[in-house]
């Protein structure tokens, strides 16, 4: 009986512990807000805000020693937006095998063949994510931007 009564007690405070968790990650974004996104950014690495030829917000930053921008797509006026989309270039252009070679290998960053080296990431808000699923995203990019440097620099 007293085992059966610790093993509850150690269930019951595993799903406090648990639900405790998911309280945390309860802020449900759905839209990529300027300064939410912008106030992630810097958690890991420099970040400035600000706009693109369009008027829309644009995040300007570093990490890994890789120059990066944040695209803000579907805006409304340019706020509301609906996506965003990590990115980063080079001008020595990518061919469309080394293209193919770094998305057969990766497969959170594609890159792209054209007039530079080009390597995305894109981030739907549709329905909502919640701040812990952004942080994420952040994370993968900063993950792969070493990556990203090593390959272009192979190539």
């Amino acid at each position: 009986m007293r085992a059966t009564r610790s093993i509850s007690i150690t269930g019951l405070a595993l799903a406090g512990a648990v639900s405790a968790a998911r309280a945390e990650d309860a802020e449900i974004l759905q839209a990529p807000d300027p300064a939410t996104v912008l106030d992630i950014a810097k958690g890991f690495g420099s970040a400035r805000m600000e706009k693109d030829d369009n008027g829309d917000p644009m995040i300007s930053g570093r990490v890994e020693g890789v120059k990066y921008v944040i695209y803000f797509y579907g805006c409304e006026n340019h706020e509301n937006c609906k996506s965003l989309q990590f990115s980063t270039g080079y001008t020595d252009p990518l061919t469309a095998d080394q293209a193919n070679a770094w998305n057969e290998k990766y497969r959170w960053v594609k890159a792209y063949s054209g007039d530079g080296s080009n390597f995305k990431m894109d981030v739907s808000f549709a329905g909502g994510i919640t701040r812990a699923n952004l942080e994420q995203q952040f994370a993968n990019w900063d993950s792969m931007a070493g990556n990203i440097k090593d390959f272009v620099n192979e190539k």
